[in-house]
């Protein structure tokens, strides 16, 4: 199965099939989340053969830091920039067929062309499947505590320097 991945145009369209499949994943809040220090906003469709989506990713640009409480991470006094995925997701039916891989490997391409140093995620820690996509594409682990959840983990890539 061919795919190919496209950037969703910005704002929230009713009847964009997009949409249908982020409410479908139970990810609208994730998607719609925004905060003063994201610098842009990005949403992924994958596609095969037909008009409907199989998956989707959403990151923001945002500095290294204030998503956590610090300050913003800063090198020879030029913030340091990540992409961050907040929202991701493939249908079960959809799942094992190289949609979320492709849909990875895209984000990690668009936050290499945006100037960011790293692209970054986190997955509770019962999101398995999601942990061995991460762990396939190279990311590293930093295991974090969040609730009653002691099996989550940050996954940071980082990117190749530019120029």
């Amino acid at each position: 199965m061919e795919i190919q991945v496209r950037e969703v145009p910005g704002g929230h369209v009713e009847d964009d099939p997009v949409w249908a499949l982020i409410d479908e994943l139970g990810q609208s809040d994730w998607v719609r989340f925004t905060a003063g220090f994201h610098l842009s906003s990005h949403v992924l469709a994958a596609y095969s053969a037909g008009p409907l989506p199989l998956g989707f990713c959403r990151y923001v640009v945002q500095p290294v830091g204030p998503d956590t409480g610090c300050p913003p991470f800063t090198l020879q006094g030029q913030a340091v920039h990540e992409a961050k995925i907040l929202a991701f997701g493939v249908p079960e039916r959809w799942r094992r067929r190289g949609v979320g891989t492709a849909l990875q490997r895209a984000a990690i391409a668009a936050a290499g062309t945006k100037g960011c140093h790293q692209i970054r995620s986190h997955s509770s820690g019962e999101n398995v499947e999601n942990h061995q996509l991460k762990l396939r594409l190279g990311f590293a682990v930093h295991p974090i505590v969040r609730d009653d959840d002691v099996r989550g983990c940050y996954f940071i890539l980082p990117l190749p320097p530019r120029g």
